[in-house]
This record gives structure tokens, sequence and C-alpha cells, in this order.
């Protein structure tokens, strides 16, 4: 009988397979939404074992969390006895440039970024190794991460070979070989450390140190001890003080907070496309009333009935899991293309798998909870009522695509209102440059001393190619963002400025207007202004000597604006600053120039000179953003995409809702045709209950939108105003007209004599 059932649900399914590979990929693309978003929150919060007794140790006066290293050797010292091994680590990723030397004695150059550890690091985080327990035991000694390890050596055992780095790890040291002792496992927290060295390599960084709060003691008289522990710093008497990692304070509260409404958000697109699937199984069953009916009066019991539906989600949930492991695997295949530094360990990969598994097997039991409601209310069905079957409001059916167009509203809004708010705060900047001219300057950093050392020739073969028309020598390493620094006015308050660094050339490259002398890159004490900045040194009566954190600059120059400045209110104007450290060179292309053939010439003559294992960064001057600006557009573009994935649920599920009404009330819509029924009235019988869930669901979901708007971004003066909730109103309003238009259309051309023919 099993069997019977399983062809059955099967057959059905096929018979309307458009909707159920609509419905299908709804929910793979919900499972898929939400493991990505809980993946980043797994990294984000990783929990680890006996939370309740790990501890964290800061100074008791400025709360300030990190320690010298002769601070932390000294509680060190003092507490082994009472509080056991202490975690150290310097609580920062650097990168450097090194050389790897394998077994045998082939060298790579490498960008590594590193920090500094202690032993008992590695087991206080549950850290595997991979290679044995041996860990570090002297300065010289050194643990890689597993990722580094495939990237510089692939399937090579890398033990015993020699890192070889710059002199800016140790300055002070002659010291700059490291032996590899041991690998490490790659862990989400962890998982852009490439390289651990003893904490006492880097004696002048800050450390944080973690350990266990003793047994048979409690956090109050753990800290009376810590009092025994005084030292003397700046004249004052401190002491450490112990906090449980468990207790949030208020930056891992609001951390927390914003994990759980990403985590909230990542759930409505699953709990939308788990509608979709159960709507449109239900609805079907629905429209099979007349057979649930005659196999009832065949003797079919409530058990069978319920085993008919079961395998029918059965079948298409089985389908949405396949499709969402191949949705995952795109999904992963565009990260490490779109992402920096992106790669995913084994053991995090399998993990990944184990949780689409879990809510496979999750979503299947509620499903089978579910479905007992619709098998209820049919198990008293007789076959008259199915035949002379009054017309139901589809309650269900109803609640669940208000909720779904709630959500969608909130997505769309939210997303309208970020676009919004990153315009008004990013949006209106200067620029003297059409957007082509800025799509025809290329701008190449200089990021490695490999690169450094071959940039006389680097740049002799670049400006020896025909298209190269003009170039600018930068001290910043990007030009469409600038760092700030505060201005003290005349009645002590302060007001920030954007600051840039580079060659004078600067303006007439970018064709900024700009009066007065240009000097060489390396006038020290010289400063250019903008005009607005002009404006306020007027204001304090300065004239031609500025002072800032302590030293005076000449001025000698007024500009309008930096390039790409923005007029958000947040500065009073700009500076530039002559200099000559060369950190990035812009090159200006002929116009005409094929800008993606330009750019893979320069990378060949880049490459001619950096070895491969090195990275060359040339971007074209609108692409050249600070890692803040790009975290920024990485969220937009996130919440973008959750946006479109929303309308498309929706717009899905009316697609499908109308299109299963329309099977079920065929023979009602070929009568209506018959006495005439025009579209409009036709759009009246579908459309009128679409406006009504319309209606009602913007009328929850704005307000809610609203108000998380106003709490997230409140500084923003575009979230106080109410014309973008009468756009965003008419737009969904739009979208659903379009959709129901569409399926009306369809229906109008349904021909009445085949369908009374067919019943």
């Amino acid at each position: 009988m099993i069997i019977h059932y399983l062809k059955i649900s099967l057959r059905n399914l096929w018979k309307y397979k458009t909707h159920s590979l609509i419905s299908a990929l709804c929910l793979a693309v919900g499972i898929v939404c939400y493991i990505l978003v809980s993946m980043y929150c797994q990294k984000m919060e990783v929990d680890l074992p006996d939370m309740e007794r790990r501890i964290r140790l800061e100074y008791s006066q400025d709360r300030n969390s990190f320690f010298s290293m002769q601070d932390a050797q000294l509680l060190e010292d003092k507490l082994s006895r009472e509080l056991g091994k202490l975690s150290f680590s310097q609580f920062f990723h650097k990168s450097i440039e090194a050389e790897i030397i394998d077994n045998e004695q082939h060298n790579f150059p490498f960008i590594i970024n590193f920090m500094g550890v202690n032993d008992y690091y590695f087991s206080y985080y549950n850290r595997k190794l991979l290679y044995g327990s041996r860990l570090i035991q002297a300065p010289d000694e050194v643990i890689l991460s597993q990722n580094f390890v495939r990237k510089a050596y692939g399937d090579k055992n890398p033990i015993g070979t020699i890192i070889f780095t710059e002199s800016s790890l140790q300055p002070d040291s002659a010291m700059q070989s490291f032996r590899v002792v041991n690998v490490v496992e790659n862990d989400l927290l962890e998982f852009q450390t490439d390289c651990y060295f003893s904490y006492e390599v880097m004696p002048d960084q800050p450390i944080a140190i973690n350990g266990y709060l003793p047994p048979q003691m409690n956090l109050e008289a753990l800290n009376q001890l810590l009092r025994s522990v005084p030292w003397e710093r700046n004249g004052e008497t401190i002491y450490p003080e112990a906090r449980l990692l468990s207790q949030k304070d208020a930056v891992s509260m609001k951390s927390l907070l914003i994990n759980m409404l990403i985590m909230f958000i990542a759930s409505l697109i699953l709990i939308s496309g788990l509608i979709n699937f159960l709507k449109f199984i239900i609805q079907m069953f629905y429209n099979r009333q007349r057979e649930i009916a005659l196999r009832k009066c065949m003797g079919a019991n409530v058990k069978g009935l319920y085993l008919l539906l079961f395998f029918e989600v059965f079948w298409m949930m089985s389908f949405a899991f396949l499709i969402s492991l191949v949705l995952m695997e795109l999904s992963m295949s565009a990260m490490q293309i779109y992402i920096p530094n992106w790669g995913i360990p084994d053991a995090i990969l399998f993990a990944i798998y184990l949780l689409q598994f879990k809510i496979y097997i999750v979503l299947l039991a509620i499903c089978m909870l579910i479905i007992w409601f619709p098998i209820r209310r049919l198990r008293t069905a007789s076959i008259i009522s199915q035949v002379n079957r009054n017309r139901n409001k589809h309650i269900f059916r109803s609640v669940m695509m208000w909720l779904q167009l709630s959500i969608s509203i909130f997505f769309i809004g939210g997303t309208f209102v970020i676009n919004l708010g990153w315009y008004e705060a990013f949006g209106r900047t200067y620029s003297a440059l059409t957007s082509q001219e800025e799509k025809e300057i290329i701008i190449v950093k200089i990021n490695t001393q490999r690169m450094r050392q071959h940039l006389n020739s680097i740049l002799a073969d670049i400006r020896a190619l025909p298209e190269v028309t003009d170039e600018l020598k930068m001290e910043d390493n990007t030009m469409m963002s600038h760092y700030m620094q505060t201005y003290t006015k005349a009645d002590r308050s302060e007001a920030y400025v954007s600051v840039i660094k580079g060659d004078p050339h600067y303006f007439k490259f970018l064709n900024i207007p700009m009066s007065g002398k240009v000097v060489d890159a390396d006038a020290s004490g010289t400063i250019y202004v903008s005009e607005d900045f002009r404006r306020q040194l007027d204001k304090d009566s300065i004239q031609d000597m500025v002072e800032f954190y302590g030293q005076s600059y000449r001025i000698i120059g007024t500009f309008k604006a930096l390039h790409k400045e923005s007029s958000n209110g947040h500065t009073i104007g700009s500076v530039f600053y002559p200099g000559n450290q060369l950190n990035a060179i812009c090159f200006k292309m002929a116009p005409g120039t094929d800008i993606k053939l330009a750019i893979r010439r320069i990378n060949e003559i880049c490459r001619h000179y950096v070895p491969v294992t090195l990275p060359v960064e040339i971007k074209k001057l609108p692409d050249d953003k600070q890692d803040f600006m790009r975290s920024i557009q990485m969220m937009q573009g996130a919440m973008m995409i959750l946006a479109i994935v929303s309308i498309l649920l929706v717009v899905l599920s009316i697609y499908s809702a109308i299109s299963m009404d329309t099977i079920s009330r065929q023979k009602e819509m070929a009568i209506r045709k018959i006495n005439g029924a025009t579209p409009t009235t036709i759009a009246t019988v579908f459309g009128k209950a679409y406006l009504t869930i319309f209606l009602l669901a913007f009328a929850v979901a704005y307000p809610l939108l609203r108000l998380a708007m106003m709490a997230i971004i409140d500084n923003m003066k575009v979230v106080s105003e109410w014309w973008w909730g009468v756009v965003l109103f008419f737009s969904v309003a739009f979208m659903i007209f379009l959709t129901t238009a569409y399926k009306i259309y369809r229906i109008m051309h349904i021909n009445p004599a085949e369908i009374i023919k067919n019943e």
C-alpha cells in the first residue's frame, strides 16, 4: 500500500510540475538563506564549553582588557597556583610579507596575517592540532593554520620548514626565521589568521588574558585575590579584575541583539518559503476533494488519506532539499569568487551540510503536524458534500499569504530605506570627472616589498604602454575614501575635516579647480585647504597658518573639494597634505581605451616581477574603496538579495495560488465567460481577496518597519519622512497588480467548451 501511495503522490505532483518546481525552489532558497546567515552568526558568536567558568582579566580602573607583556608574565608568576594556566593572545591581526622555505629549499613569498599567543591559547579555545601535541616552546617557532598550509604547501607536510619574515615583525632583533612545529585546524573565531607566533616575539603589543574561574571560588572571592597583585602605572596603583565571559556587557548585548535580528530576518525567508510550500500542497489536496471522497467511499480511512498527503510532502521536501544542495554549492563558489580570502574548511563544510540535513528533518516533522489539520477537516466528508460543495474562503491560505506579503514588504521597505540612508550619508559627493573619465583611471597599489624592489622597472614598463597618458603618485592607499582628523575652532570646539596625502599633481590629474602654488610631493610643513574649510578658517581669523595636533602648516592653496568628498554635514571641509611616501600610483588611460585589456596588461607587467603567491591589486578608480565602504556595500547587496528573494517568493506564491484557484474554479469561470463576463468581472473575483490581503499586510508591516528603521538608523533624516512609505505602497501594489493581471489574461483565454466537456 505504501508503494501505491508513493506512486499516486508522485503522479499528482507531476501533474502540477510547474507549481511543484516553484514551491520546491522557494523552500530551497529559504533553506540556503537561513544556513548562510546562520554560518555568519556562528562566526561572530562561537559558544565554547564551560562558558560559565571562563573569565577575562582586565585593568580595574579604566576597564582596559589588555595588558603589557611584563604585566601578563607577572600575573602568571604570582597567580599560577590559584588560576592555573592562562591564555595569552595579542588582540590584533597584522599583515606582513614572509617567505616560505619548504623541505626542498624552494622559496615562496606570501602576505600572512599573524597574531602572538602562548602555548595554552590553543587548548583554551579548543583548537585542534593536526600533528601531535607539539606547541610553541621557543620564540623562533610558529604554528600555521590549516587554511594557510593548503595555500602555501598544498598536500606537503610543513613540519620543520622555515618561515622568513620581514624585519617589521621584530625591528630590534636579528632573528627573523621561524621553524614550523605544528598546524592548527581552522576555526570560525580565527579564520583569517595564518600564523601564530609566540607573544614574546612582539613585546610591545597589548595582550588579552583569559582563564577559568577556580573551583570552589566565586567571582567576588577571585577579585579579592587579584587585589593582592597591585602595581604602579603613571603614578597610580592598579590591579587586575576578573569578568565572566558569560556576563553580557552593553557591547556584547548589542552584538547578541544584532545577531538575533539577523537570524530573525533569515528565518523570515525560510518561513516564507515554507508557507508557499505548504499552501501549494494543501490547496492541491483540497482541489482533489472528489477523489478523496471517492477513496473514502471505497474504504480509505484517515490513516490512508494522511499517508497520501504525507508522501506528497515527502517527495516535495526531498526535491527541495536536493535543490538546496545545488544552490549551496553555487553560493559557495560565488563567495570564493567575490569575497576576498574566502575559504571553508572541510569540518565547517561538513557542519553546513549536516545543518542542511537537520533543517530538512525538522521541516518534514513540522509539515507532518500541519497536514493533520486538512485531514481532520476532511475525515467526515461525504461524496455528496464534495460534489455539491460550497466555496470556501481559504482562510489558512489567506493568512499565510498575508504573512508572506508582510515579510516581503518588510524586506523591500528595509532595502529602500537603507539605500536612501546610504545616499544621504555618502551619495552626495564631489567629482570633477565624468563617470566615464573615472572608469579610465587605473590604480595600482604598492602593497608588497617585492613590488617596491622592482618599482622603477614596473613604472618604466607601464609608462611605455601607448594608452597611458598621465600618472599620479599617492601616499594614501585609496582615492575614493578619506580618513578624518579633528580641527579645534576658535571657540575651542572640535570638528572633523577629511584628509588625503600625495603628490599635489592630484588636483590637475582629477580636474579639481585649485588656486595656489604647486609644490613638490616632499614639501613638508605645507597644506592645501578646501573652500569649505577656508570659510571656517576665515571665521576663526586664520590666514596663512593652520595648526593640527600641535603642528603648524603653511596654507599654500585652496581647492574646490577632494575627489568623492561627501557633503553630508559630518565634516567642515577637507585638507590635502603633500607627501612622497608612495603607496599607490594612478594611471590615466586615453579615451576609448579597453580598460579590461589595459588592466590585464598592467597585471602582466607586475607579474613579471612579482610572484603569483603575492597579491597584485589593480583597480579602476570607482572600485577603489576602503574596507568600511565595502562592508556597507556588501550589506546593501545582501539586503537587496533578500528583498529580491522575498519578492520572488510573493510573486510565485500569488501566481501559484491563482493558478490553483483557476483549476478548482475552472467550471465557474467557464460559466461566467459563457454568460458574458468581462475581464473586469473576473479581475474582481480574483483580485478582491489579494487586495484585501495586501492592505492588511501593509497596515501591519509598514509601522513595524518604520519603528525598526528608526531604532537602527535614527540619525538619518530620510527615516522620519513619509514619502518613502507612499512609494513603497504603490511599488508593492504594482507588483501584485502585474502578477494578477497576467494570470487573469491567461484565464480569459480559457476555452469554456473544453472545460464544460471535461466536467
